[in-house]
């Protein structure tokens, strides 16, 4: 399973922050934000940051040379590498959407996922006037989320060109976005799919007779050694035993729940109860051998 890289667009008063700090928190992934990384290259003085307070001073954009050398310079750490990452306030121009993936995909990383959260202007306007104090004149709200609309479809259209779009319907509820989003970091999974939370686990647990879990992680090497061997299992014994992944970073508290001593840890469940685990990297005959004493 490869590590949750997501891009986040959308128009003001989508919630595109929130949303995306709240993925972050989800999956554990690092949430990087460019106003924060502009912000901060400001406040420290740094070389980007005084090239960069002139445009911030006058309310423009900063050049994209100066946001492709933060960009760079957040991405290079290991967390962002290992882990993945939730990235909001970038591209906004599809220079920087071309350069970014040109240089993602120079140190050997896969194209990231772009969620583009769309909701309708009447939508946006009254959300905007409900969440500031200020009461903007509706003209300027509709002007600027126009001016917004037609700086994002180049990068609309070449995110879709790439096949690496998804379009989210942002005018329902924070949570069923929430979930929206949710749902596409579990696709290409596997023949073994993902247990979302804890609570999907408790259900799987209570109404299935047979169930294996791998509890693994998209940065851990073992993990993804481990992989193949249990989707063969999924595509081999699915008619009798149900089985599933869970991910490690989003659901931290099953570590200690069932006391495990590392990851990948692969549990067998008979009738809600679990019979073992196999801890660590373990052949395909070592896991076909525990459904058979799962199965008898």
């Amino acid at each position: 399973m490869k590590p949750k890289q997501f891009i986040l667009l959308g128009p003001p008063g989508v919630g595109v922050e929130a949303q995306a700090i709240a993925l972050a928190e989800r999956w554990q992934v690092p949430y990087v934000s460019m106003g924060e990384l502009v912000r901060g290259a400001i406040a420290t003085e740094t070389a980007i940051g005084v090239e960069a307070r002139p445009c911030v001073e006058a309310g423009e954009l900063i050049p994209d040379v100066l946001a492709m050398k933060l960009i760079r310079k957040r991405f290079e750490q290991p967390d962002t590498m290992l882990k993945g990452w939730v990235l909001d306030g970038f591209p906004r121009s599809l220079a920087q959407a071309q350069g970014f993936d040109e240089w993602w995909a120079a140190v050997g990383q896969p194209p990231a996922t772009v969620a583009y959260l769309k909701a309708p202007p009447e939508f946006l306007i009254l959300r905007i006037l409900n969440e500031t104090s200020e009461k903007p004149p509706i003209s300027a709200i509709r002007e600027r989320l126009e001016h917004f609309q037609q700086s994002l479809e180049p990068l609309i259209e070449y995110y879709q060109q790439q096949s690496q779009l998804a379009t989210i319907n942002a005018s329902l509820s924070f949570a069923e976005v929430a979930s929206a989003l949710a749902q596409l970091g579990q696709a290409d999974t596997g023949a073994a799919k993902l247990i979302r939370d804890e609570a999907e686990l408790d259900a799987l647990l209570a109404s299935e007779p047979l169930l294996v879990v791998d509890c693994m992680a998209s940065w851990c090497g073992s993990c993804k050694q481990v992989t193949p061997a249990i989707d063969k299992l999924a595509e081999t014994y699915g008619d009798s035993v149900m089985v599933r992944k869970i991910d490690f970073d989003a659901n931290r508290q099953i570590t200690k729940r069932f006391e495990l001593k590392g990851i990948p840890a692969v549990m067998f469940f008979k009738d809600g109860e679990r019979t073992e685990t196999l801890t660590g990297v373990k052949s395909y005959q070592e896991y076909t051998a525990a459904v058979t004493r799962l199965l008898a």
